[in-house]
Parts: C-alpha cells; structure tokens; sequence
C-alpha cells in the first residue's frame, strides 16, 4: 500500500507537470520551437542519465532517493517562485521543459528499483500489478486535478501541489526503508539483474550487429519514438491554434492526459491478455502503428483539434498497454547475460538517438521545406510503413529465439512482468509438454508455474504420472491452483509415491480439494496410517499449512503431534531406518511452520547423533530465523558433517547473526575451522553490516583467516553490486600487503644468494645435504608465500576496481606467456590510481628479483637483510608454515644463535611449529 502510493503520487506530479510544462512552453513560443527542444531533451536525457548512474553507485538507495526528492522539491520552488513573479525569460521555459523530462525518467527508475529492493521475486510476481496499477491510477487522479485546479488556482500554483505530494513521498520512503526485508534471500533476488548486467561486458553495437531479433527490437523501439515525437508536434499544433489561454490549455492537457490513461488502463484489464492469447506478440504490435496511421490520416484530411484527439488516444491508448506488454514479450527470449545491458542500450541509448532524430526531421521538414501541421502525416505514414515491415520480420525472429531460448534453458525465470500466455509461443509451451524430453518439460513448468491458465489443465494433468519426480511434483503443485476439474482420484495413488515431496503434496492436493466438513478426518486417517511415511508425510502438510493458518494448527494441536511423534521413537518395533525418517521429518516440519512452541524439540534434534537428521535440523534451525538458535549453530561450525548446512543455515539470519558471529572470527583461542568459517557465513550475507565487519577483520594476523576474509568480501562485492565498500582501508591493506611483498623477497634474494655460506659446518657432506634440502623448502615456502601474497594484493584491488578486470588481470600476470602478461600490465598501467600504480606496476611487470630489489629499496627504503635478520623476520612471521621451516633450517645448520627464539616458540599453539621447535632444540642438544 505504500509502494502504491508512493507511484500515485509520483506520477500525479508528472501527469500535472506535463501539462504545465506544454501549456507554459505555447504560451511563450510556437509550436515551430518544439523540435528544438525535443534536441536539448534528447542531449541532455543522455548526459544525465550518463552522470546520474555514476552518482547513484557512491550512495545508499534510500539516501538517493530522499536526497533526489528534496532537490527536486527545492527546484519545484524556485520554478513556482519564478512563475509567480511572472518571469518569462526563454531560458527558463526551456530548462523547465527539459526538467521535466529528466524528472520523468529518474523517478519512476527510482521507484521500480525501490521495488525491486524491497520486494523478492515471489512477491514481485503477485504485487507488482497492483502496485502498477497506482501509476495508473496516479496518472487519471493528476490529470483530471490539473483540468479542475489549473483554472481555479492558476497553472503556476499546481507547483505547490506537486511539492506537497513529493513531501509526503519523503515520508512514505522513510516507513518503507525501515520496513524492507533483510533476509539474504531477498537480498538475491533483487539485485539478480544487477549481477547479470556486471557479468556482461559486450559491446551493445556488436550485440545488435550479431543478432537480428536485438537490431529488429531496436529498430522497432527507434521508429515508435521519433513517430510518437511528429505526432507530439501535430497534437501541440492544433492545440496551441484552437485553445489561446494559459490555463484553459493546461486544463485541457491534464484533462486528455487522464482519458488517455483511463483508456490505457481498460485496455489492459479487459483487452490485452485476450488479444496476446488469441493473436501473438507479432500482430498485437500492429495495433498502435494502425491507431497513429488512422489517427495522421484524419490529420491530414481535417487537421482540427478532433483529429488531434484522435491521434493523441490511438499513440497514448495502445503505447501503455498492448503495445508495451509486447515489446516486453520481445525482451523474454534474449539471454540473461546480455539482457540488461541491451534493453538499456536500448531504452536509454536509442530513445535519445531517437528523440533527437526526430527532433531534426521536424526542422527540416518544418522550417527547411515548409511541410505544415497537416503534411506532417506524410512522414508519419511513410515511418509506419517502415514500423510495419520490422514488425513481420521481428516476429520470426522472436519464436526462433524463444525456441532457442527454452532449449538452453536461458529464459529468465524471474522476469515478473512478462506474461506467457502470448499466442505465438503458447501452442510450442503444451507441445514441449507432451513431448519427452525430461529437462525441457521440468523447465517449461517452472516458466508456466504462476501463470493460470484453464487450457494448461489437460497437458498437466497426465505429467503428475511422469517418471521424474520433479515434474510429478512440479505438475501437482501447479493443478492444486485450480477448483475444478477434482482430480483426486487420480492424486490419491501419488499418497504413496517413492518421493517424499510428492507424498505430502498430494494430501495437500486432496486436503483442499475435499468438501470442508470431511477435511480433518482425512488427514486424521493419514496421521493414523500404517506406512510411516504417509504418515510423515501428513504431518508435513499441516505443519506447511500451519504457518499461514494458524487455525489448522490448533485444531490438530500441532506441538502435541511433534511430541508423540518423537515419543513413539522408543518404540522397539521401528528400524533404525524409520527412526531417522521420523526424526528427519519432525525437523523438516518445525522448519516449515515456524512455530515457536515448537523450537524445544528442534533443540533436542539439533543435539542428535545421527548425521541426517542433524543436517535437516540445522536447515530447519535457519529456516525459523529465531535468534535462539545462532548459538547453537556456531559450534556446529567445527562438524565436518554440518559445516556446511550451519552456514547457510547461519546466513538465512542476515544482520542478526553478524554481532554474534564476529567475536568468534576475531578471538584467537577459537577453533580454527569455526573461525575459517565464519567469513564464508558473512560473504552470504548481502547486507552492508557484513561489509563492514569484514573490512575491519583485515586485520587479521593469521593469513589463512585473513584469506577467507577476502574471498568473502570479493563474494559479495560480485552477489551485491549495491553494497558500498570504504576504500580507505582498502587501499590501506592494498600498501601493507605490497609492502609484505617486497619484504618477502628481499628474504627471498637473501636465501638465493647464500648468505649462510660462512657458517661453519662441520657435520661433512651429509649436513651440508641437508641443510641444502632444508633451504630448498624454505625457499619453495617463500615463493608460495609470495604468490599466495600477490592473490590476496588483486582480491582487494577486486573491491576497489571492477571485480572481473581484477581477476582477469591477475590471471594474466600469472601466465606465463608473454602476450598476456604484456596485456595485464597495460591494463594495469590505465586503470590503477596514480598512488596504487607506483607500487603494483613494478611487482607486476618484471620478474627480475635483482630489479625488484632496487624497487624495493627506492620504493619501500628496504635493505637486503644479513643472515641473523632474516630469521629473525621468518620466526617473528605470522605463517606458521615459514616458522617451522626457519626453525628446520636452524636445526640442520646447528645454528645456537636463535636459541631465545626457538624457546619462544617450543610452546606454540600450531602442533607443527611446536614440533619443530622441538627438533632445532634436541639437534642443538639442548633438550633431549
């Protein structure tokens, strides 16, 4: 209810701005100015958008929209003040005219993104035409105000009404932003097309040039605007010739405005759905360029303000509806990783080009050739005709692309707004259908699963038979939306299917297909079963039903079932194997109800030995989301068998569980596989806590820790595009760890160069071999740190720059053929800040140690360190694994001279520096 109206009110304005916006514009210029501004808009629309996509990723989406609303109102204000002390200048009338477009492109995309984040998928799909419809519903409410008020009030004072109406916006973006969901599912979901769009790197010319259905959709997109432009031209002419007072205009714009968005809105309920299904995407999309054809005909035989009517309702009238839900149905077959890139290719790129095209032709035509208002359907028809013939070739090009689409399973599954229903891809859906091909069917009903649809019945109705398990159940869940036809007689076998899915949805199919009165009897008799499973499988459906109808949980008394159920389990004559089940299966079911009374037994279940029905409980732990159970999780963390399931279970409690899960990552004593994975919880979790928490965990001593602490950041920096990371400590870590690089190798070079020649060896040539093999090992453990270093340098260059051009760059330095590393460091070379470039570049570009010595030493003010140094380095690192093989090296040299560091470090938490140290020490025969 808030989203709706917050999208009323937002396109109130627009609908009261428009006809401020012309009306203003006729009253200072002719129409003959027109064209020249649709240029400036068409310019500055691209400009904007342009600098306004790279504004918006440096701030939070509720303080951009708040911050864009207040700029907006201040801009209304100074307009109105303007307006009210009757200044004229042309300048303003302009920058007003342009405003407004720009203000109808930024809110509405701020709305539908707000949208998207608020609501997940699911939702989407069953709110967003509702919610749609407050646009609607904004449009005729703005309209018919501005035909009441612009004559009561005057036009420039429904300025002060659109400020209150975005005033209230405010309001309504603060309640919502406190109100959005936090889960990590949700998070996933909606920004889905956010990491499609990172994924794609093409160039959207080459995307056009290589498929003929995007250049024929781009096409399409490209002659409707430039058409809707010289039909713009010819209402605006008539209009201005027949009506001269200010306000009288503005009332008659705002009057239209709001018919065409009442007929708009009658032909989406009542005739859209109908003319899809019955003729197909290619000839619905006829219908708007034979309503302009129609409508520039009258024009040019009468060209009075009755034509102008007509035309403005046949382009408004079918634009929003019919002819909108086609071309969507046009983006469907395109694959998601280029999807987004070439729909705003399109929407942003073409419809400038488009605009401002059109905007020459009408100076040409106009004020170079003469054309009159009337004539200008000349250009309209000839631009129709050219509109036509893309359609006739579009439309093959769509069902080949659709096909295409479904065999490779690339249709994206959560486009919301597209309906499936088209006639041109129906009959090919019930044909896959009743094929048999496994795979194609199983995704054809993911695609159908919430559309309904009575003809889908039939073909439905034999696949609850089928041999996978998936489509059975997929089949079923799908015929369950539908009253009538009763199919339980041919449900009620699947009560025993193999599957255990299937199983519990067939009751739930035959519970609300059975007359009220016999409801709970039913499912009484299959609570009272003999097979364990139907049984296990009745106790799922009420505990499924339970969490949206309470009722049905009291009147089977729910938590006295559970009890029982775990109370037979002492029962002597059930197998290990109906144990597990029923344990499994009471789990799944407090998981699925979410019932508090319940969570006592998830406690006891959680505290099992046997590996299947723990792992069900953790799930289901994670399921109810209860605080309670965050503590209990975490030490499951240390469970090889669970590990995994407790951090996915861990992250379905988002910003809940980070204040309790970063003390464990950053204490010391805590076991290490606890502390390895809590980062990989926190990289699941999309929320902007987690980022945080993570960044200043970078300061993690241990480098293992220090690693997942990496991965998880760069995890989400590719799954949540709109989280924000501080770069200052990044590029802070980014210095540190450039520095430990060059630290590391002047060790390295002080190995190479066998520096420990002049200590004395007296054990012969079988302690100078191993003191050579000992070297070696160290050495090799040098290099390895160092590479595994230079991984970490690019992980957090990859939270600064683009995550891909990171990764891919750092698979070029690793190469080893030239080419790519030559390409790497170009492309380093450009993209790097000036501060980061000086210290990354040399580490990148030559594999000289002796050069990258004297980078160090200019670059770091770092000397080669003599022989004591050097160890002293190694043993006071932070690896563990170059300690112990320090401490080697010292054991077959008999070197005493680090016989306090040693001590240090006989007692060391790690087992293998432990046992090292304890080696060095009998080998110096100071212990035994």
């Amino acid at each position: 209810l808030l989203m709706f109206a917050y999208i009323f009110l937002v396109i109130s304005c627009l609908l009261m701005l428009k006809p401020v916006r012309n009306s203003l514009f006729l009253d200072k210029f002719s129409v003959q100015q027109l064209p020249y501004v649709f240029i400036l808009v068409a310019v500055t629309a691209a400009f904007i958008s342009s600098a306004y996509a790279r504004f918006a990723n440096r701030m939070r989406l509720d303080t951009l929209i708040k911050s864009s609303l207040v700029f907006i109102n201040f801009n209304l204000l100074g307009f109105w003040l303007l307006l009210h002390f009757d200044y004229g200048g042309g300048w303003f009338i302009y920058v007003f005219y342009v405003w407004v477009a720009i203000f109808a492109v930024i809110s509405t995309s701020q709305f539908w993104i707000m949208a998207n984040y608020v609501f997940n998928v699911r939702e989407a799909k069953r709110l967003f035409g509702f919610i749609g419809a407050g646009a609607i519903s904004g449009g005729i409410f703005g309209g018919y105000l501005t035909n009441y008020m612009a004559p009561a009030i005057g036009t420039d004072n429904l300025l002060i009404i659109c400020i209150v109406f975005l005033a209230i916006c405010l309001l309504i973006i603060q309640i919502v932003w406190k109100k959005r969901p936090t889960d990590n599912q949700t998070e996933k979901s909606r920004q889905q097309k956010q990491v499609q769009q990172q994924k794609s790197s093409n160039n959207p010319f080459k995307l056009l040039k290589s498929s003929r259905h995007l250049a024929y959709l781009a096409g399409i997109v490209g002659v409707s605007v430039i058409v809707a432009n010289l039909v713009d031209y010819q209402y605006n002419a008539l209009v201005e010739s027949s009506i001269t007072d200010k306000d009288e205009r503005t009332a008659f714009f705002g009057f239209w405005l709001s018919n065409l968005s009442i007929i708009s809105l009658f032909i989406q309920l009542f005739l859209t759905r109908r003319i899809l299904s019955v003729f197909g995407v290619g000839p619905s999309l006829f219908l708007l360029p034979m309503g302009i054809l129609i409508g520039a005909a009258a024009i040019f035989l009468y060209p009075v303000l009755w034509a102008a009517i007509l035309i403005k309702v046949s382009d408004g009238a079918f634009k929003q509806s019919i002819n909108k839900a086609g071309l969507e149905l046009l983006v469907l077959p395109i694959p998601p990783g280029v999807k987004p890139q070439a729909k705003s290719f399109i929407d942003i790129f073409i419809d400038s080009l488009a605009t401002g095209i059109g905007g020459v032709m009408l100076i040409v035509f106009t004020a170079v050739l003469g054309f009159s208002t009337a004539n200008i359907s000349l250009i309209i028809i000839a631009l129709i005709l050219i509109w036509v013939v893309l359609i006739i070739r579009i439309r093959t090009e769509y069902v080949q692309a659709f096909r295409l689409a479904i065999e490779k399973r690339s249709i994206d599954l959560a486009e919301y707004s597209v309906n499936l229903e088209d006639a041109s891809i129906f009959q090919s859906l019930l044909k896959i259908l009743e094929g048999d091909n496994e795979r194609q069917i199983a995704y054809v009903l993911q695609l159908l699963e919430n559309v309904k649809n009575e003809q889908f019945i039939p073909y439905l109705q034999p696949l609850i038979t089928h041999s996978s398990a998936d489509v059975r159940l997929q089949a079923l869940t799908m015929l369950s939306q539908y009253d009538s036809p009763n199919l339980s007689a041919e449900v009620a076998p699947l009560v025993e299917d193999a599957d255990k899915e299937v199983r519990t949805e067939a009751i739930g199919y035959l519970f609300k297909h059975t007359p009220e009165a016999e409801r709970n009897p039913l499912l009484q008799e299959y609570l009272a079963h003999a097979d364990y499973r139907i049984r296990g499988a009745a106790l799922m459906c009420i505990a499924r039903a339970s969490e949206h109808d309470p009722g049905i949980r009291d009147s089977f008394n729910l938590r006295e079932l559970v009890e029982s159920t775990l109370m037979n389990l002492r029962k002597d004559d059930l197998t290990d194997t109906e144990k597990t089940f029923l344990k499994v299966n009471v789990a799944r079911g407090i998981g699925a109800a979410k019932f508090p009374k319940l969570y006592p037994y998830l406690h006891i279940l959680l505290n099992d030995d046997t590996p299947e029905v723990l792992q069900q409980a953790v799930i289901s732990a994670g399921q109810t989301r209860a605080a309670e159970f965050i503590p209990v999780l975490i030490p499951l963390l240390n469970n090889k068998m669970v590990r995994r399931f407790a951090r996915e279970a861990l992250s379905e409690f988002g910003e809940t569980a980070i204040d309790q899960l970063v003390p464990h990552l950053t204490d010391g004593h805590e076991k290490m596989n606890i502390r390895m994975s809590i980062p990989k919880v926190l990289g699941l979790i999309g929320e902007q806590k987690a980022v945080e928490m993570l960044i200043e965990s970078l300061e993690q001593d241990d480098l293992l820790i220090r690693f997942q602490v990496l991965k998880a950041l760069n995890r989400l920096r590719k799954n949540y595009p709109m989280l924000k990371f501080n770069e200052s400590p990044i590029e802070s870590k980014i210095f540190e760890e450039t520095k430990n690089y060059m630290r590391t190798l002047t060790i390295l070079y002080t190995q190479n160069n066998g520096v420990f020649d002049s200590v004395p060896i007296t054990g012969g040539k079988a302690q100078l071999e191993r003191v050579a093999a000992a070297r070696h090992l160290l050495i090799t453990a040098l290099e390895e740190k160092l590479d595994a270093n230079l991984e970490r340098i690019f992980r957090l260059l990859g939270l600064k720059y683009h995550l891909r051009d990171m990764f891919n760059a750092y698979l070029g330095i690793v190469s080893k053929k030239q080419d790519l590393r030559a390409n790497a460091v170009e492309f380093l070379d450009n993209v790097l800040d000036p501060g980061l470039k000086k210290y990354i570049i040399p580490i990148v570009e030559t594999n000289s140690l002796n050069t990258l010595i004297e980078v160090g030493k200019s670059q770091f003010e770092m000397d080669v360190p003599d022989r004591k140094k050097c160890f002293k380095n190694l043993l006071e690192n932070y690896d563990d694994w170059l300690k112990a093989c320090t401490l080697h090296l010292i054991a077959e040299m008999k070197d005493d001279t680090f016989l306090s560091a040693i001590g240090n470090l006989v007692n060391s938490r790690e087992p293998i520096v432990k046992e090292t140290a304890e080696y060095a020490l009998r080998q110096l025969k100071v212990a035994g």
